[in-house]
């Protein structure tokens, strides 16, 4: 079914508002206007982006002015991408790759599941999703997804 990856991005920040304001995060959007249609399902995307909005969320420090997600849309070569970028102290450079793999996790109290299932969601869909350190702190989530044409 063809979806708009923009309308998906808004629809989960707008169920994630409250759990947003109870965590004290701020967000920020950027969605380029006029992405072409990708084909999948928007609830099982909505829930990778739920998922990598959460980890930006437990990745933030505890200092107030500095606790931002921002969500980032745009086109690329094979289709169009999404991102997840936090403000917290970045990942481990040999966790970049590890932590999409079932049972990897670089929280306390993570199970090490939901990267995995995003990366099978994103994998089913035909697209691609990694992660990457951004300066001066932080990490960034992104995922591609093609479209049809």
């Amino acid at each position: 079914m063809p979806l708009d990856v923009n309308e998906v991005v808004q629809e989960c920040v707008r169920l994630m508002r409250n759990d947003l304001l109870n965590r004290r995060v701020s967000y920020r959007l950027n969605l380029m206007p006029g992405l072409p249609a990708c084909r999948g399902d928007a609830i099982q995307l909505q829930q990778v982006l739920m998922n990598l909005i959460r980890n930006a969320c437990d990745a933030l420090p505890d200092d107030p002015t500095n606790r931002i997600v921002r969500v980032r849309t745009s086109r690329s070569d094979a289709g169009v991408c999404a991102e997840v970028v936090d403000t917290g102290t970045g990942i481990p450079a040999d966790m970049l790759e590890r932590i999409f793999t079932p049972f990897e996790t670089t929280k306390a109290t993570g199970m090490g599941m939901g990267l995995a299932v995003c990366r099978t969601i994103v994998r089913a869909h035909g697209g691609r999703i990694w992660a990457e350190n951004v300066k001066p702190q932080g990490a960034r989530v992104s995922f591609e997804l093609p479209v049809p044409g």
